[in-house]
């Protein structure tokens, strides 16, 4: 579990990401391993908002850690910055500076390709 963010309840959205402590621009926040689900798949409404873009043929869920339930910003606080799709993990990194209780929210709607940094 990563040691810079918990899950609760969100006011955007269900469930998020929150800060538990300050957290600088470009930080590491957490590497998670990812399960292929083919783009076919159809998969519950609950399981299908946890989805990632990985290839033409895969989504990916998270499986570890927080990295499924970061909700989504026009003005996101982190974002993807490596997909290691050898060893299936997605590493997500602070945009910004995020303070000790703020929420963690990437940016994952349309173009969602130009929001990573891999």
């Amino acid at each position: 579990m990563s040691p810079l963010a918990k899950i609760k309840q969100s006011p955007l959205h269900g469930k998020g990401v929150f800060a538990t402590q300050n957290i600088s621009e470009g930080e590491v926040i957490v590497q998670s391993h990812m399960v292929l689900i083919h783009v076919n798949e159809n998969l519950p409404e609950l399981l299908a908002t946890l989805q990632f873009p990985w290839t033409d043929e895969y989504d990916a869920i998270c499986l570890s850690d927080v990295g499924s339930f970061f909700n989504h910003s026009g003005q996101p606080n982190a974002m993807i910055i490596k997909r290691d799709f050898t060893n299936q993990i997605q590493t997500f990194a602070a945009k910004t500076a995020i303070a000790k209780g703020d929420e963690i929210t990437i940016y994952y709607n349309d173009a969602f390709e130009k929001y990573i940094n891999d």
